[in-house]
């Protein structure tokens, strides 16, 4: 107590993400996450105890948790003094009260813990009865809360729920799990039992749906595994059937997936890559590279600049494709000093290029993590300057989906990189579901086009019209258009014509290492 240094317990330090397992300042750092019509009871509760008026504390209050749920706590204590009499130590039990309840206020159904309990039981009372369990999650439910805000996103849960219990048999029950997940139990079990509950619910929820005038689309995936053949424990088929639910959206949402030894070998080797990467990061990035591909412009076919790619191979495994470590840095948070060591590395490139050419541009990809880091946007200005590059030689570049889908909150952000002199490229254009909402509401400075578009151009007067109606539109409003996937003089002549600013491609250029860009282009 003298010291206002905490400890809490390492379950508690992941629920809630907190700094550490020892923490100074405990009130305001646990306070921060506890709920506005909770905070004046907590903080008098506390300093009651602080100011050693009373020996025991018990209070209950909301807190949120890592996933911004907000969860019921019981918080009960006892106050020690030393030989003055003042307060020493502290200490209690904080008590998640889900545990104490069966049901979800929320949506009415059982909880994780009674689907918990049910499954041990029908394994320990029933053993040689075969159960299928089934994890529902929501797909792309964080879109719906941005779109609206998290109390039609609860709504939106409770929907749902009702109109899972609408399909389901008489032997099977639905839970509420943490979040946008739901839990089923269909006893006596089996592959086509599972997939005909699936289907069901696969019709009910796959079209646009309206609640109190507001339209939304939220899918469901499935992952499943089946006692005792999967396994024969509560943790082991849970787990895999969470696995089977990551394969699920993994694959591309919307879908069921069932547990198989492909999906743990996979599991398995993402886990084992978490763990080399960090490794890597921790040994200053060894093993990580940058490759540039080159830039030119469309009608000259000379150098614009370059784009800087991360790379990144192991002993044990090789080469790994970015598709698959990049998300694994973006799921465990590694992105963020990957990304300040990327950035780095590429304005060092620049700065020596642009002495060589001083109209060079290097464009650098951010992932979603970076650009929810609080601090990432003041280490950009500052490595920007550091490096002597002008602030206008550097383009950041985002994909549609993300800024689609968070267009309201990422408006400030792009204020504050245009105000310092950056430019913004819209990346991955046209894969995306609001294209042109998104140019009239935050026009980037550079569009990309996908290579989607692209590869098809010489046959299909699709394509080619729209490639020629986005440079049109982009052009009008005074914004840059880059080709991507440009890989045959074929493609490029039948695009030249249609006035875009940039290409990128296998024609001009494979991503290569810096010296061997360096070598290629200004030697």
């Amino acid at each position: 107590m003298k010291t206002n240094t905490f400890r809490y317990p390492k379950a508690m330090v992941e629920e809630f993400e907190l700094p550490g397992e020892v923490v100074e300042n405990a009130a305001a750092v646990w306070g921060a996450r506890v709920h506005d019509l909770d905070k004046k009871a907590f903080l008098e509760s506390n300093q009651e105890i602080t100011d050693g008026r009373t020996d025991c504390h018990s209070v209950e209050y909301r807190a949120k948790n890592r996933k911004g749920e907000w969860v019921w706590m019981r918080c009960r204590g006892h106050l020690e003094r030393d030989e003055a009499g003042e307060p020493t130590l502290f200490a209690g039990i904080i008590t998640n009260l889900g545990k104490k309840n069966k049901i979800d206020h929320l949506t009415g159904l059982f909880n994780k813990f009674e689907f918990e309990e049910e499954i041990e039981r029908l394994i320990s009372t029933k053993p040689d009865q075969p159960i299928g369990i089934m994890i529902l999650g929501m797909d792309e439910f964080k879109r719906i809360n941005d779109l609206y805000n998290r109390s039609f996103g609860d709504e939106v849960i409770r929907i749902t729920s009702q109109k899972i219990q609408t399909f389901l048999p008489p032997d099977a029950t639905v839970y509420r799990m943490d979040g946008d997940e739901f839990g089923i139990i269909l006893r006596n079990g089996t592959v086509h039992g599972l997939k005909n509950i699936y289907g069901k619910i696969y019709q009910a929820v796959n079209h646009q749906q309206e609640f109190n005038g507001k339209k939304f689309y939220c899918t469901l995936s499935a992952g499943c595994t089946l006692y005792p053949l999967d396994g024969r424990t509560y943790l082991d088929l849970i787990k895999y059937a969470g696995y089977s639910l990551e394969y699920a959206k993994n694959k591309g949402k919307n879908q069921i997936a069932f547990f198989s030894e492909e999906i743990l070998i996979g599991k398995t080797r993402q886990l084992d890559l978490t763990e080399l990467l960090r490794e890597s990061v921790e040994q200053g990035f060894e093993s990580f590279e940058v490759y540039y591909q080159l830039q030119v412009n469309a009608d000259t076919r000379k150098i614009k600049g370059a784009e800087a790619l991360a790379r990144w191979k192991c002993e044990k495994y090789g080469q790994v494709p970015p598709d698959q470590f990049i998300p694994i840095l973006e799921e465990s948070g590694l992105i963020i000093p990957v990304g300040k060591w990327i950035f780095e590395q590429a304005l060092g490139a620049c700065a020596r290029w642009i002495k060589e050419d001083p109209d060079f541009v290097i464009s650098v990809n951010l992932s979603y993590v970076q650009l929810e880091d609080a601090g990432f946007i003041d280490f950009m200005e500052q490595a920007v300057l550091s490096s002597g590059v002008p602030p206008a030689n550097v383009v950041v570049e985002m994909t549609e989906s993300y800024i689609a889908s968070n267009i309201n909150r990422i408006e400030g952000i792009f204020d504050r990189i245009r105000s310092f002199g950056m430019k913004i490229a819209m990346d991955d254009f046209g894969t995306g579901y609001s294209s042109l909402g998104i140019l009239k509401k935050i026009p980037a400075d550079i569009v990309k086009i996908d290579r989607i578009f692209v590869k098809d151009v010489q046959t299909s007067h699709f394509d080619l019209t729209f490639i020629k109606f986005i440079v049109e539109l982009c052009h009008d409003v005074g914004i840059e258009v880059c080709l991507e996937g440009v890989e045959t003089e074929g493609e490029y002549e039948a695009v030249k014509p249609h006035d875009v600013d940039f290409i990128q491609g296998y024609l001009f250029g494979k991503p290569v290492p810096e010296s061997t860009f360096e070598e290629q282009n200004f030697s």
